[in-house]
């Protein structure tokens, strides 16, 4: 990414956000701009002005600094690219981010039983387009560091309940996705996506339903408990038990990732749908009014030998009456892998957990200014991911653009899209690019445009010394020398 680039991007992202004084809005912007173009890479070897470097130092430091505050600017931002779109799913997930041998640091936690590891916790809500899953932002992020008191052997829940849990944090992040989401409406004078929340097992949660059911948004839940139906028939009925009893509305074939030694392969379901009323959780007595939703089933049918077969149970309130309808509560849910990535990009991508900051508070900022540039990675697969012709395509520079023609002179008179272009890009950070493989995962791609970087830096570098031309080479015939 060119300077101007990531100027634009920075401005994009973090002009608006509110940190009390403009002075730290502009060091905000600033900051970013600098990370943004590699950034994996340490502060000092990307902000390579000692001054600069210290400044971005002090500036995460600072007490007045607040991870509310630096995300205001993107969260604006990405409730204004929802209203561009009718439906927005929402994600919500929690990470861990582990600081080995930290223990030292003031304000981190516990994340595991091994006293040296310390760390903090991070719960965002990514929105995501419905129809093309592609990522538009975080609308909410809290982050916190667990308390290192042990909670009670023997605590009742009516004495839980009056502490505060994590698990509200599902319904606590939707009602700041709903306030995002208003406030950008009110302010652009148009109409709100219909928002649909995506949660994984964790989010299974009576009380975040029924936050969900009060916002107004609607949620697709992967279901860990067997909930006991509201129903007049005799006996007690659970919910997971019913649904595996209801007929088969739909077939789907879906790609399964490989993961720790087990091979990518394709899975084929069945997928089942029924309506229930859950009543509310034995924890609270009963009590309350039932909730009515959907129930789907999506189960691997046939699957290889010594392999768990896939089975999601999802809790809708989404319509269940035709095939298409069951299946679109499917593919919602496999946008919440979205997600994953993006935690992948807060700790790969971005390098949080090798961060050298002095204190939590440090390392909770340059977090937050990291979730942008995560989801900045992720958008980025997307648009190349897109068939639009090469010449409308601005994923590389014209200097970069011309040394990739010069490096890979074969493959790029083949490319007419920015599809094919990012898989040439993705075969300089180690993609093979057979015509049989899937397209690259953001990694491989960012890896790819590393590398390009770099050449291109160099070859300004030896045009500027040799007297040459400072910016496009030629692209025939040009080579770099190892």
């Amino acid at each position: 990414m060119e300077s101007w680039e990531a100027s634009t991007w920075a401005v994009g992202e973090f002009g608006r956000s509110e940190l009390g004084h403009a002075a730290r809005t502009k060091r905000l912007v600033q900051v970013a701009a600098g990370l943004i173009r590699s950034p994996a890479v340490s502060i000092p070897k990307t902000i390579t002005d000692p001054a600069q470097a210290k400044a971005a130092y002090r500036f995460m430091s600072n007490p007045k600094v607040t991870v509310e505050g630096i995300l205001s600017g993107h969260v604006r931002a990405t409730a204004r690219r929802s209203l561009r779109h009718l439906v927005v799913l929402v994600a919500q997930d929690t990470t861990t981010l582990t600081f080995k041998h930290r223990a030292e640091t003031p304000g981190l936690g516990p994340v595991n039983d091994i006293a040296s590891t310390q760390g903090l916790l991070a719960h965002s809500s990514l929105a995501i387009a419905r129809d093309s899953h592609e990522v538009l932002g975080v609308l909410h992020q809290h982050t916190w560091t667990r308390s290192k008191d042990k909670k009670p052997a023997k605590e009742t829940a009516a004495e839980r309940k009056k502490r505060e849990r994590e698990s509200e944090h599902w319904g606590d992040n939707q009602q700041h996705v709903a306030e995002a989401i208003a406030q950008a409406a009110m302010e652009d004078k148009l109409p709100a996506p219909r928002i649909i929340a995506v949660f994984d097992r964790e989010g299974d949660i009576f009380e975040a339903m029924e936050k969900l059911d009060a916002l107004g948004h609607s949620f697709v839940i992967r279901a860990q408990h067997n909930r006991l139906l509201d129903t007049d028939a005799e006996g007690k009925h659970y919910s997971l038990d019913e649904v595996r009893a209801a007929p088969v509305l739909a077939h789907k074939t879906v790609n399964i990732r490989a993961y720790a030694g087990r091979p990518a392969r394709v899975a084929t379901l069945e997928v089942r749908a029924m309506a229930a009323s859950f009543k509310p959780p034995r924890n609270r007595g009963r009590k309350g009014d039932s909730l009515s939703v959907n129930i789907v089933l999506a189960q691997e049918v046939n699957p290889p030998a010594g392999v768990n077969p896939l089975c999601w149970y999802l809790v809708t309130r989404e319509p269940i009456s035709t095939e298409a309808e069951v299946l679109d509560v499917v593919r919602d849910y496999e946008a919440r892998w979205t997600i994953e990535e993006f935690h992948m990009g807060l700790k790969t991508g971005c390098g949080c957990e090798h961060r050298q900051m002095e204190t939590a508070h440090a390392l909770k900022n340059f977090v937050a200014i990291a979730t942008p540039m995560a989801c900045a990675l992720l958008q980025l697969r997307d648009a190349a991911r897109r068939d639009t012709p090469i010449d409308q395509c601005t994923m590389l520079s014209s200097t970069e653009m011309a040394v990739v023609r010069g490096l890979r002179p074969r493959a790029m008179a083949k490319v007419t899209t920015a599809r094919q272009l990012m898989r040439v890009v993705a075969n300089f950070g180690g993609f093979l690019n057979r015509n049989t493989d899937p397209d690259p995962g953001w990694r491989t791609l960012w890896r790819g445009f590393e590398e390009i970087k770099l050449a291109a830096t160099g070859y300004q570098l030896h045009a500027q010394t040799c007297g040459g031309p400072s910016s496009t080479p030629t692209p025939t015939g040009f080579r770099l020398r190892k």
